[in-house]
């Protein structure tokens, strides 16, 4: 892709991730209505599992196409940059309260997540079908509990007042938009990319992790403008849990692979230092601040100087 190409593909690119955030948003508070849901079981749910369809997409391709390194370094380097880039953004928007306890629950959940990902991979030095299955596992048991415990945490203060079809129709339209938008985004960033020589798991863990990023960051950041973020919470936190489980689990069952201890001991504590962040933001003041947000921003930046240190050296 020449250099005027790859620049189009980019405005395309974030032209459809905004119309795509803009009809997800819409419709996740039409459809908390239609179904008298809690907001944050809707952003956890079903918006959460529309915007993670990037990271599931790619990471599919890289494993069947024999870069599995890739693909694993897609999934950690997501759930690394999620959390802090999305409420570090949403907390320089306007600080705001976090109303809803399933929070609490659903960091320790991907903290919980986080651990057995490091000790299976650092116990085998290696990513197993096995693994997979104890990970997919997981993901309908999430689904299952967040529908069902959501509803009990707070008034949802919705009254049904149309039938879910149609917001779910828009929802699925708004995430074709997300998906074409993020693979165009990806695909002319690795095309940039590979004029460097970059390894498949940095490119994993930071190019195409970051683009994956865009659609939850969009999403989001849109929530937050049109003062709904709880559903801003709950997209990133589920959109966390679904990757390690659902996406790790699909690739993990695709095809077993060796990996790093090395980049599993570097870039997994990341995962785990966000979401504890999160844990203690919720816990000590139930509010996102500025403050709070800086520090988020700042994690995000340490954890992509540290990627690229290790990569160069």
């Amino acid at each position: 892709m020449t250099p005027p190409l790859s620049v189009a593909a980019f405005i395309v690119s974030l032209l459809l991730l905004y119309i795509g955030s803009k009809k997800i948003v819409n419709a996740a508070k039409r459809l908390a209505q239609s179904l008298n849901l809690h907001k944050v079981v809707v952003g956890t749910v079903f918006v959460a599992s529309v915007t993670s369809a990037p990271e599931l997409f790619s990471s599919l391709i890289a494993a069947t196409f024999s870069s599995s390194q890739m693909a694993l370094g897609n999934i950690i380097g997501s759930n690394i940059y999620n959390i802090p880039l999305i409420i570090g953004i949403c907390g320089l928007i306007g600080e705001f309260k976090m109303k809803n306890s399933t929070i609490n629950k659903e960091c320790l959940l991907m903290i919980g997540l986080s651990v057995m990902l490091m000790i299976f991979t650092i116990a085998t030095g290696m990513v197993t079908w096995w693994m997979g299955l104890v990970f997919l596992a997981l993901y309908p048991t999430f689904i299952y509990y967040s529908i069902r415990k959501g509803n009990g945490n707070g008034d949802p203060e919705n009254k049904a007042c149309e039938t879910p079809w149609k917001p779910i129709a828009v929802m699925v339209l708004g995430g074709t938009a997300i998906i074409a938008g993020t693979f165009l985004l990806v695909y002319s960033t690795t095309a940039i990319s590979e004029i460097f020589g970059l390894s498949h798991f940095y490119a994993g863990l930071t190019i195409m992790a970051l683009g994956c990023v865009v659609p939850e960051t969009a999403v989001s950041v849109a929530a937050a403008l049109h003062g709904e973020q709880e559903i801003s919470i709950g997209n990133v936190i589920g959109d966390n849990i679904i990757t390690i489980t659902l996406v790790f689990g699909i690739v993990a069952l695709i095809r077993s692979f060796t990996v790093s201890l090395q980049e599993i001991l570097t870039n997994v504590p990341f995962m785990i230092l966000v979401t504890l962040a999160l844990f203690v933001m919720n816990r000590r003041s139930h509010k996102i601040t500025r403050a709070w947000s800086l520090l988020m921003l700042a994690i995000a930046a340490a954890a992509f100087i540290l990627e690229t240190f290790n990569h160069i050296a």
